[in-house]
């Protein structure tokens, strides 16, 4: 080190804080090589200037700063049930947003509860998003026709106004979907 510079190698932390409290090295500005500074981890991102992932998520340090602007600190910045790194590297989902196709349903549910693609509204393209299938309609977000009778839950709702959870909406042994293709009502027993 240079005995007339505090701070040898200018990284924002004093030569001696480097050997004496951190255990960082003076003259490498990063000692991880994570792409942050060491003294912008001390002093700003309060991550650990030895550890390239301080949260363990699979993002160094630096690219969780640099690039996808997400917390060095927390391996789930968006608080939605996946860790940063699986949410860039594996789900391709945003790591900033819980809900990223913001259908009602946040990335983690969408993966680990329901099987739903977090990166579409509406995963069965049945006109419905999953939020609302699973949320309102409590219908399968999976699967377009829930009752299995010949009209998508989206129909079912919004066009027909039929159960999308049972086959034969009015109970007169005749399924929603005969129905409709007959030109009967699908809400009327007595059509």
């Amino acid at each position: 080190t240079d005995p007339l510079v505090a701070d040898t190698d200018s990284d924002g932390l004093t030569d001696g804080d480097e050997v004496n409290k951190y255990g960082t090295d003076p003259l490498v500005v990063d000692t991880d090589k994570d792409g942050l500074t060491d003294g912008d981890e001390v002093n700003i991102h309060k991550t650990d200037p030895l550890v390239v992932d301080t949260d363990k998520d699979s993002l160094s340090d630096g690219d969780e700063v640099n690039i996808h602007k997400t917390d060095p600190t927390l391996a789930d910045t968006d608080s939605d049930g996946l860790n940063d790194g699986d949410e860039v590297n594996i789900h391709k989902t945003d790591p900033t947003l819980a809900d990223t196709d913001a259908d009602g349903l946040n990335d983690g549910e969408e993966i680990n509860e329901h099987n739903t693609n977090p990166l579409i509204a509406d995963t069965d393209q049945d006109g419905l998003s999953d939020g609302d299938e699973v949320n309102i309609h409590k219908t399968n977000p999976t699967l377009a026709d829930t009752d299995s009778d010949g009209l998508s839950d989206g129909d079912e709702i919004n066009t027909h106004n039929t159960n999308p959870l049972l086959a034969d909406s009015d109970n007169d042994s005749f399924n929603d979907g005969v129905e409709v293709a007959a030109g009967t009502d699908p809400t009327s027993n007595t059509s």
